[in-house]
């Protein structure tokens, strides 16, 4: 068990570094991304294969062993996620949320950016997907309000707001592929879980979100800023 850590996040112990990287069967480079992986001291590299439904798994599993202090190394930011949205809010929901850093070996955002860090540098990034999400959820609060507002001129009153439009609809796609609960999203959202559900029908099971105990730790081994876009 890790000892706790000081508000600045600095003191974790048996900390570990895992590196994830994301491969593709059309694409012929990813030997350099292999290479950089195996040289950054990581305790065991995740490998998975691109699939067509954007489905990560094995990324999943990865996030739901690693522990406060501990250390996500990826290439480029690009193998994590497919947009700029898709990585902040990785960063503010997983990373952040766990105080887990992210390594990016190679681009302008090459470095280690740490939720807890002490410098503007070490947590640029995490600060940049904080204020992304402040942003979004205003965006979200206004958009109903509008909402509500239009309906009520029009004589109609209450309810709640819908999640078809399209920002809206496409966070909560993300998160659902990152196995949040329709519970959680809308409870985020700030939209009603039924109307949730229809939005994204057909795929509107509610999938619960594996913990710690469900996945198997990997193997242990011995230990030894271009974003992608």
């Amino acid at each position: 068990m890790r000892p706790a850590t000081p508000a600045n996040g600095v003191g974790y112990t048996n900390t570990v570094r895992i590196g994830y990287a994301r491969i593709s069967t059309r694409a012929q480079d990813h030997q350099s991304q292999l290479d950089a992986l195996d040289a950054a001291d990581c305790r065991e590299v995740v490998i998975e294969t691109a699939s067509t439904r954007g489905d990560r798994p094995k990324l999943r599993a990865v996030l739901n062993t690693l522990r406060p202090g501990d250390t996500l190394v990826v290439y480029k930011p690009d193998r994590i996620a497919r947009s700029m949205k898709e990585l902040l809010i990785l960063l503010e929901d997983e990373l952040h949320a766990r105080e887990i850093n992210l390594e990016i070996l190679t681009g302008i955002c090459a470095g280690v950016h740490r939720p807890n860090g002490q410098t503007i540098a070490d947590k640029m990034l995490f600060m940049v997907a904080a204020m992304a999400a402040e942003m979004e959820r205003e965006l979200i609060k206004e958009r109903t309000l509008d909402g509500l507002a239009a309906a009520e001129a029009q004589g109609r009153k209450g309810g709640r707001p819908a999640a078809g439009d399209s920002d809206t609809l496409a966070i909560a796609l993300a998160r659902r592929a990152r196995g949040e609960s329709v519970t959680t999203i809308a409870r985020h959202l700030g939209i009603g879980r039924s109307t949730l559900y229809r939005a994204l029908e057909p795929d509107s099971a509610e999938v619960p979100t594996p913990t710690h105990s469900q996945v198997s730790d990997p193997p242990k081994a011995s230990r030894s800023s271009q974003c992608g876009f």
